[in-house]
């Protein structure tokens, strides 16, 4: 096992169910004299410390995504000695489970202990696997391009798949369908294309005396993206109903349900559907209202026999919410999830109204009275205040599965007032606007409250992407299918046009604002603090750029994407503050989603300004890039800048001193590491037809002023941007926070080109669109 820069063995999960996890990491060292020596672990969850068998240290500890560091005092003797490390977790969800080990003082010599190995030979292919690296993460063709030290040979290895390729002239192409290496037209054969997801390879050198890998995350990526629209709302839904009729689980076996008159409802298509909510896995609550679509809207003739018995019964049995009987892993205290909890039950508990739901004793009724006022508190909220996770690539589309099935169904529970139809319709509304405001050619390009790696590096995996397919015609369909299959079949629910019109909207400068102000509530949130937001959105038909200006800068962060500029699917850049180099899911905050310590950023126009705070004692060191330099078309670094374009677009990225991309490694030619101290970065856009060709655009870059915890910048347009830790933000030496007469100014609500919601009004117009922030809209 190597281990990244982090210095960490990961064996971080994401637990759907509580497990025991027991995880052993060994080493052998060697040493020439015998001396006493100092051993520092550091594991995330309670472990024991063996040295030749001996337990010589051992921690209670748990810690939620930093290990806890611990050291203590061995006697090293002369030759080899055994070092074991086991440690072990109940796990829930996301699960951090590392472990790593550093010897203090002189180094020693890791020993090799496989059967067969050769230490000399392994060095050998240490060297060579450290200038090894990929330079592009993901590709629709399935298609892995490698560099190395010319000639070198490799074994690749991923799931079900072994592959041989040589670097000749110092290159490669692996395919991902197993076919072999790809030197040139027609080498290949004619095996189908792996399908769009996320793998592991592990590269060895060709050579069995040589056990030790590398590993590179990468990815075949969604094939159908759409930038623009081509036909009517007809025609998208039409498409993604194709699409989705293919697709595993719940959501594609609704789909086909209602597309094919003589489709039979089958166990293998809800077989993960009711283990999840039998074993109460996380995202149970997902699936349990997926299947009140298929229950209710697929006649009961049309199910296996026996199969609708089954749903009922692991329905009747399944848990609602965090107060009801039974230990599970499932997520109650995110936004998303509760909504879709508060749906799931009230849906559920009408239909069995009736009925005793055995984990509770309850009636059906019972539990729809119990969902319905905790569902309206909800969305009443949401409605008035906006989200905590803002804008989330992610949850946004969850929200809108929860949403939309309350309005589809309402007449089942609603009491003759239409209250919750209402408020889901204008809740509904209010999601669908975010994302048409604060997307850009399909892509959900904008800050994120919550966010994850893939997504971040390629729009197509964005959950978001099938809904704006749906909506707007535009974006990639991949396998987030259930929440799209839902707002794509529904009879009740009617996306206004205006909204549609506002995502197709690309003018040649678009500014937009969104603030969100609200409050945590501790028994639903495990948080009880206010929360906001403040993004910002510039647009133009060849770019993008985002920021959550001044969002909790300073503090601990979790998977907030800050800020970050859009010139394609793939063509995104940003930065982070790392606090490891896991791309799991389970890390949060990892190498790419989120940070360690939340940077200071704020936006004026086509630029953005941000702040790092890099600790003495960060393990990581150091801020990086995301800047995928495969992906567009040409690329230049000219004094601190490094620009690129894409298309008729541009984006620029400076810090003191400049950045380098790495040439190896599983990010090669894709990160950037700053020459200086990474501390602070500008980011900025431009397009041919204001800025001239990209060289233009290039040389009329200014080098920003770098100081210690400071930035500033002339831009193109001649604007004097400034922006410090503990100062204001300035705009020509003017606080961009004060209002005309001098005071602090309130940030409107929305203020964008289709909609301006002044801080405390209560009706949001979306050009002749209304919606009472109260009340919501009629259906």
């Amino acid at each position: 096992m190597h281990t990244a820069a982090d210095g960490l063995v990961d064996w971080s999960a994401f637990c759907f169910t509580p497990e025991y996890r027991l995880a052993l990491a060994a080493c052998v060292l060697e040493a020439d004299q015998a001396e006493r020596r100092v051993l520092r672990t550091a594991t995330t969850g309670p472990m024991l410390l063996f040295v030749n068998g001996e337990v010589v240290d051992e921690s209670d500890t748990v810690t939620y995504m930093e290990p806890a560091e611990r050291e203590v005092r061995i006697w090293l003797p002369s030759g080899t000695t055994t070092v074991v490390v086991a440690s072990w977790q109940v796990a829930f969800r996301e699960v951090r489970q590392v472990v790593r080990l550093r010897v203090g003082g002189l180094p020693v010599r890791v020993v090799v202990p496989a059967e067969g190995a050769c230490e000399y030979t392994s060095a050998v292919a240490e060297r060579l696997l450290d200038a090894v690296g990929t330079t592009r993460w993901g590709s629709t063709d399935g298609t892995v391009p490698l560099t190395g030290p010319a000639g070198a040979a490799l074994r690749v290895e991923w799931p079900g798949h072994t592959s041989r390729i040589r670097l000749d002239g110092g290159r490669a192409t692996l395919r991902l369908d197993g076919a072999g290496p790809q030197t040139g037209e027609g080498a290949a054969g004619a095996a189908p294309e792996p399908p769009a997801g996320e793998t592991v390879l592990r590269i060895f050198a060709d050579d069995p005396r040589a056990p030790v890998f590398r590993e590179f995350p990468v990815a075949v990526l969604p094939r159908d993206h759409r930038d623009s629209p081509t036909g009517d709302p007809a025609e998208w839904r039409a498409g993604f109903l194709r699409h989705a009729a293919r697709a595993d689980g719940v959501g594609g076996e609704l789909v086909r349900a209602l597309t094919d008159p003589g489709h039979t409802v089958r166990e293998p298509a809800l077989a993960r559907a009711l283990w999840m909510i039998g074993n109460r896995a996380d995202c149970a609550d997902f699936e349990a209202v997926g299947l009140y679509h298929l229950w209710r809207r697929a006649p009961a003739e049309r199910w296996e026999p026996g199969l609708r018995e089954r749903v009922k019964a692991a329905l009747l049995g399944f848990k609602y919410w965090i107060d009801q009987p039974g230990l599970d892993a499932m997520c109650y205290f995110t936004e998303n999830h509760q909504l879709v909890w508060h749906t799931a039950e009230l849906l559920w508990g009408t239909e069995l109204a009736g009925e005793t739901f055995g984990n509770t004793g309850w009636t059906g009724a019972e539990h729809a009275a119990h969902a319905r006022g905790m569902a309206l508190s909800w969305m009443r909220r949401k409605l008035a205040q906006g989200f905590s996770e803002f804008d989330s690539n992610a949850y946004l589309a969850i929200d809108l599965l929860a949403l939309v099935s309350l309005v589809e169904f309402s007449e089942s529970f609603e009491d003759g007032e239409g209250e919750v139809v209402r408020l889901a319709a204008g809740v509904a509304d209010r999601v669908l606007f975010s994302l048409a405001a604060n997307s850009w050619r399909g892509i959900h390009g904008c800050a994120h409250g919550r966010s994850y790696v893939s997504a971040l590096r390629s729009s197509r995996f964005e959950e978001t992407a099938p809904i704006m397919r749906v909506c707007f015609g535009t974006g990639a369909l991949n396998d987030a299918v259930l929440p799209a299959a839902v707002v794509a079949t529904a009879g009740r629910y009617r996306m206004p046009d205006v909204i549609r019109q506002a995502a197709h909207d690309l003018p040649e400068r678009w500014w937009g604002r969104q603030s969100y102000r609200g409050e945590y509530r501790y028994a639903h949130d495990l948080l009880s603090r206010p929360y906001g937001s403040d993004l910002t959105v510039y647009k133009t038909p060849d770019a993008m750029l985002s920021c959550a200006g001044d969002y909790r800068p300073g503090l601990p962060g979790l998977q907030e994407h800050v800020w970050g500029a859009t010139v394609g699917p793939q063509a995104q850049v940003f930065v982070t503050h790392a606090p490891n180099a896991s791309v799991s899911p389970s890390a949060r905050p990892g190498a790419w989603a989120g940070n360690r310590i939340l940077p200071r950023a704020r936006q004026h126009e086509d630029t953005v300004l941000a702040l790092y705070r890099i600790p003495d004692d960060d393990v990581m060191g150091y801020t990086h890039a995301w800047f995928p330099l495969g992906e567009f078309d040409e690329w230049v670094r000219h004094g601190v800048w490094t620009a690129a374009r894409k298309g008729n677009g541009y984006v620029a990225l400076a810090t003191e001193g400049g950045a380098r991309p790495g040439a190896a490694g599983p990010d090669a030619w894709q990160e950037l590491r700053p020459v200086g101290p990474g501390t602070a970065w500008v980011c900025t856009v431009g397009r041919r037809a204001v800025h001239g060709e990209f060289g233009d655009f290039v040389r009329a870059l200014a080098e920003p002023d770098f100081g210690p915890g400071r930035v500033a910048l002339r831009t193109r347009a001649g604007t004097e941007l400034s922006l410090d830790w503990s100062g204001p933000f300035t705009v020509d030496g003017r606080p961009a926070d004060l209002a005309a007469d001098g005071t602090i100014a309130t940030p409107p609500q929305l203020d964008n080109p289709y909609a301006h919601l002044a801080a405390g009004a209560s009706v949001l117009r979306i050009g002749p669109h209304e919606i009472d922030l109260t009340r919501g809209r009629d259906v």
